[in-house]
């Protein structure tokens, strides 16, 4: 069973741009090592009341994609513990959704792409990173 070791994120303000950093590591069992897997994410902004979710592209231009705010991404393990790193970048207008910093955190997954018996998805949150926009 597919399972995160770890999960982290951060960011760094380009121009006007939030480009954001994710480094994964995750634990596959002997089995599943050498089948293809698509890594998902879903950046969000915590929010008290529902947590936003953020898209990379505005609403206009994501239209009739049903989910235009999840990045995708395709591997295939070649050992049974896998480091994975990511750049996202997001224009600051569509970060900035609320007064005062932003409160940002994304939900992770790695998810079977064949479905041999026992291949099970992996699902983990990150920690939050302050954005000053």
């Amino acid at each position: 069973m597919a399972s995160f070791v770890s999960a982290n994120l951060d960011h760094e303000i380009s121009g006007k741009f939030v480009v954001f950093q994710l480094d994964a590591k995750l634990r596959f069992e002997p089995k599943e090592v050498g089948h293809r897997w698509l890594f998902q994410i879903e950046f969000r902004e915590q929010d008290p009341v529902k947590d936003d979710k953020l898209s990379p592209v505005p609403k206009s231009v994501g239209f009739g994609e049903p989910d235009a705010h999840i990045k995708r991404h395709y591997f295939i393990p070649s050992q049974g513990e896998v480091e994975l790193s990511f750049k996202e970048e997001f224009p600051t207008h569509l970060v900035d959704t609320e007064w005062g910093q932003e409160e940002i955190y994304a939900i992770v997954q790695a998810l079977p792409l064949e479905q041999p018996p026992g291949f099970v998805a992996a699902k983990a949150q990150t920690n939050i990173t302050k954005v000053d926009v």
